[in-house]
């Protein structure tokens, strides 16, 4: 398996948003609001991609972004809510 620069976008992507959605969840950012950084964290990794040449297109760049920095917070929250559950 060859290791691109979009992989390791996706996984950066992915840690930054569940580390930065970790520490600022209930501390820092009232729990409502976890969504709005994500989106933000998403847009700045789209304009990160951009530059760097990762992706060609902005619009890409930005719906990939934001579906990985969203789906990680929404990933975290169900797994939290099911290990409140039990």
């Amino acid at each position: 398996m060859e290791i691109t620069f979009e992989l390791i976008f996706t996984v950066v992507t992915a840690l930054v948003t569940a580390i930065l959605g970790t520490i600022f969840k209930d501390r820092v950012v009232p729990a409502r609001f976890i969504p709005i950084q994500n989106i933000v964290i998403g847009l700045i990794a789209a304009f990160v991609a951009v530059y760097f040449g990762l992706f060609n297109d902005v619009a890409t760049a930005i719906i990939i972004s934001l579906a990985l920095s969203l789906g990680v917070g929404g990933a975290y929250d169900a797994l939290k809510t099911k290990k409140e559950e039990e």
